[in-house]
């Protein structure tokens, strides 16, 4: 599946094609645009050629799947440019690749997932309890039958 990691803004103000390309321009070409890409626009490291790792512009972020330490601090600094921020896929911000932490703007969506892992975590206790009164219930009426009929 894969790890993804966005540049991204609050919802009301998405990243635009514009701006994007404004900011590369900034970078002292270490990103690009790949011209050939179709229909989405898709950025890369021209020093890299076809072995490039890419990120996408979709629905007003970037985002780019398994991203490397180099790729990732270019995002940072891509982001900075956009007056952005770096997400990963569990919610955690960038500030360099080695350290993050929890943006206010996710504290709703932090919040419901770890309501979501709490109730996932509560149902599977109660199935792993139903499993083992399932068990022994087999084991008793094992218990009965063999009582009953071998003595």
């Amino acid at each position: 599946m894969g790890y993804h990691i966005s540049i991204l803004r609050a919802a009301s103000d998405p990243i635009g094609l514009e701006e994007v390309t404004q900011a590369i321009s900034r970078m002292s070409g270490r990103l690009a645009f790949d011209q050939d890409a179709q229909p989405d626009p898709l950025i890369c490291r021209p020093e890299q050629g076809d072995a490039s790792e890419i990120m996408l512009l979709a629905d007003g972020e970037l985002w780019a799947k398994n991203p490397s330490v180099e790729f990732l601090r270019l995002m940072i600094e891509l982001a900075g440019l956009l007056g952005a921020r770096v997400r990963g896929d569990e919610l955690e911000t960038y500030r360099t690749p080695d350290e993050t932490y929890q943006h206010p703007d996710d504290s709703e969506l932090i919040a419901e997932a770890a309501e979501l892992s709490r109730k996932m975590a509560s149902r599977q206790r109660s199935r792993d309890w139903f499993a083992r009164f399932v068990m022994i219930g087999v084991f008793v009426l094992i218990g009965c039958v063999y009582a009953r009929f071998i003595k």
